[in-house]
């Protein structure tokens, strides 16, 4: 898979690990869902910075990258 497209899936998974965290603490309960799927998140962003030809992603080039790998696989 390309990587940064992995970069984007991990960036999309973090807000769900806070909402999985958020709901298990009103809940009163073990985040297991929520460390599952942020482990998730950091192993994907950091494969992907790990191994991105320049030495890592800059934050500014983040919009640009996602439209750039949207338009890339969203073909008509």
């Amino acid at each position: 898979m390309d990587r940064d497209l992995l970069f984007l899936l991990g960036l999309a998974f973090v807000p769900l690990a806070l909402v999985a965290l958020v709901s298990a603490w009103a809940d009163r309960r073990a985040p297991w869902a929520a460390l599952i799927v942020g482990v998730m998140a950091a192993g994907l962003i950091g494969w992907a910075y790990l191994t991105h030809p320049e030495g890592g992603y800059i934050w500014r080039e983040v919009p640009d990258l996602a439209v750039e790998t949207l338009g890339r696989y969203w073909t008509r």
